[in-house]
């Protein structure tokens, strides 16, 4: 939004960051959303990017990282946020600027495997989640459910561009008319 001073992009963008990291703090009360808060809040930080500019919008992620990281206790929850979910909407929007689709999809999944496989070592490594809590029968689970999330993040994929347009073209001038008279 052009027309907003800075003080309100900034006084905004601090309401909708404090609104990601509550949402991300939800998955202390409701484990089951490890996976739903962070993209919640990366849509929270997306649409700041809409309305106040990328700047903040980056700024907002580095906030709500910081914020979900110390007070989330499932630290799943916080690294998805930080390590995809919480950039990937506004990623999104320059990948999809590749005139070859299949070249998109190549990027969003390399984006996606490469947060993952990261993710994955970070917990095993760094927070000492036991490697053999990822096994079951003998099957590495980690492989299995890589697999089946990169089929849920092409369909969550889907549902951001969804979104995306319904935000471009009803929420965000529904937003800016209550702005402007504030």
């Amino acid at each position: 939004m052009t027309d907003m001073r800075n003080t309100q992009k900034i006084a905004l963008g601090g309401l909708l960051t404090s609104l990601a990291a509550v949402i991300m703090i939800m998955s202390n009360i409701m484990p089951a959303g490890m996976y739903t808060f962070p993209a919640a809040s990366g849509v929270v930080i997306y649409m700041i990017s809409f309305l106040s500019g990328r700047s903040y919008a980056w700024s907002a992620f580095a906030a709500a990282s910081i914020i979900s990281f110390v007070l989330c206790t499932s630290k799943e929850a916080s690294l998805c946020f930080i390590m995809l979910m919480g950039y990937y909407p506004m990623l999104k929007e320059h990948i999809e600027k590749i005139k070859l689709k299949f070249v998109q999809y190549i990027l969003k999944l390399a984006v996606f495997n490469a947060s993952a496989v990261l993710m994955y070592f970070l917990l095993v490594f760094v927070f000492s989640v036991p490697a053999d809590n990822f096994e079951m029968f003998g099957v590495d689970i980690p492989l299995v459910f890589l697999l089946i999330l990169n089929i849920v993040f092409l369909v969550y994929d889907y549902a951001m561009t969804a979104f995306d347009r319904v935000y471009k073209n009803k929420i965000y001038k529904f937003v800016t008319k209550i702005i402007k008279k504030l």
